[in-house]
């Protein structure tokens, strides 16, 4: 007898030690994504959202369950803060799949805004776990429902705006759960940043030559993906001074094969895909933005009051052979006729880039904050290096030639946000003055508000 029981124990001992062994609750993944469908009309694009934390009730939220086990059950518990279920549901899995997506239930009751919904979620594998009833895994989600959209409010804003130039805005946001706020133009997204208090938020537009089209709007949105939309309303300006210079290639080249062969180490396209790079550096930097711009001065690289201009900004080259158009380049600067000149810095920036840049020669990047910068291109000579903060009458270098600049000239840009933009206005007292006001107004109101 003695024998059967010792038996039974020693059979009882490795049961408890196998099933000791098999049982590792917590192996099985569960994962909860928002899906957010597309939404041409409130600026939605399709997207994916990991790690949720607020729900409007409008878009899926897919729960997926995995193991390698199989999947034998799953439970779904909702709660409120004050321990209220509003939903619970135990499902047995018939297929036994070792991946499974369902979406996650909705309160089956009406519930206010910023309810705090609990939801726990457990898993169940077909292992022999825990005596065969399988390997466990939970996993608890909170979520904040929220319906109502952010509340915009235009503080100040610019009166109008040019075809290849730039106008300014100032708003505010009113959300607690804010994602993101951002301008668009119809077509791109522009990046706004923080203005003198929270909430509050200052951004300079460009009307980019490569779009006609034009629709300016401020768009924010909220964690659960509610979002609000509001026209800026500019006068828009569209006569701008146009140049067009076709260039025959028929007499330097023998034929068209040739000429397109040479087209590919021209300047005036290898500066192309420069832009690319600057553009990118210019993208990257946008984060590092110094402190906000208090007022700018007009902008003056070469200090003279008519500098004599070798290339206006947006001057387009057709290059052609025989008739036929193989090319063409958009100049996103303003080429100004110096003579060995000193480059002067007209308001305080901080330098982003400077060295020697494929086609243009020496050149230097600077940034002056809410995402504008300048570029001056064609230098002989860099008397400043990146990261200097420089201040209003220091010189940046020498112009001069390099294998691109067949005469001496400065290459002048005005970008923002990357988008080359029309220099002439912000060398024009003027628009600085118009500029400098909105920001003042901007200011004048906010603190009052305190």
């Amino acid at each position: 007898m003695w024998r059967w029981i010792v038996l039974i124990m020693l059979v009882g001992c490795g049961y408890l030690s196998y099933n000791y062994l098999i049982t590792k609750d917590g192996q099985g993944k569960i994962e909860l994504v928002m899906q957010v469908a597309p939404d041409k009309q409130n600026g939605i694009a399709e997207a994916e959202v990991t790690h949720p934390t607020h729900w409007n009730l409008k878009h899926r939220m897919r729960v997926t369950l995995e193991t390698k086990a199989k999947i034998r059950s799953y439970h779904v518990r909702v709660s409120t803060s004050d321990h209220l279920v509003v939903y619970e549901k135990e499902q047995i899995v018939l297929d036994e799949p070792s991946r499974l997506s369902f979406e996650l239930p909705k309160p089956s009751i009406q519930l206010s805004d910023q309810t705090l919904l609990h939801y726990e979620i457990r898993m169940r594998d077909w292992s022999n776990a825990h005596f065969f009833s399988g390997n466990l895994s939970t996993a608890n989600f909170d979520l904040t429902l929220d319906t109502t959209p952010p509340t915009l409010q235009i503080i100040s804003q610019s009166s109008s705006i040019t075809y290849g130039g730039s106008a300014l805005v100032v708003f505010s946001v009113e959300e607690e759960s804010l994602d993101a706020a951002w301008l668009s133009d119809g077509k791109q997204k522009f990046k706004t940043f923080p203005f003198v208090k929270a909430k509050h938020y200052a951004a300079i537009l460009p009307w980019s030559l490569q779009q006609r089209a034009f629709s300016a709007t401020i768009i924010a949105r909220d964690k659960a993906y509610n979002t609000k939309i509001i026209p800026l309303n500019f006068t828009k300006i569209t006569r701008m001074p146009y140049y067009r210079r076709d260039i025959e290639l028929n007499k330097k080249y023998a034929n068209k094969e040739a000429a397109l062969q040479g087209l590919k180490t021209h300047p005036d396209f290898e500066r192309t895909k420069m832009r690319l790079n600057l553009e990118e550096i210019v993208q990257a930097d946008l984060d590092n933005t110094i402190a906000d711009i208090a007022r700018l001065n007009p902008f003056n690289p070469l200090a003279m009051s008519k500098p004599r201009v070798l290339l206006p900004f947006g001057a387009q080259k057709r290059y052609l052979f025989q008739g036929s158009l193989l090319g063409q380049a958009l100049h996103a600067g303003v080429d100004f006729m110096t003579k060995h000149s000193k480059i002067q810095e007209s308001n305080e920036g901080r330098v982003v880039l400077a060295e020697e840049i494929q086609s243009y020669g020496k050149g230097i990047l600077v940034a002056y904050g809410l995402g504008l910068h300048a570029f001056y291109g064609g230098l002989s000579k860099i008397l400043v290096k990146k990261s200097d903060l420089v201040e209003s009458g220091r010189v940046l270098g020498i112009s001069g030639f390099s294998y691109a600049n067949k005469l001496d000239h400065v290459h002048f840009e005005m970008l923002v946000q990357g988008i080359p933009v029309y220099p002439h206005e912000w060398m024009d007292a003027g628009f600085i003055q118009r500029f400098n006001a909105v920001l003042q107004e901007a200011r004048q109101r906010i603190q009052e508000k305190r």
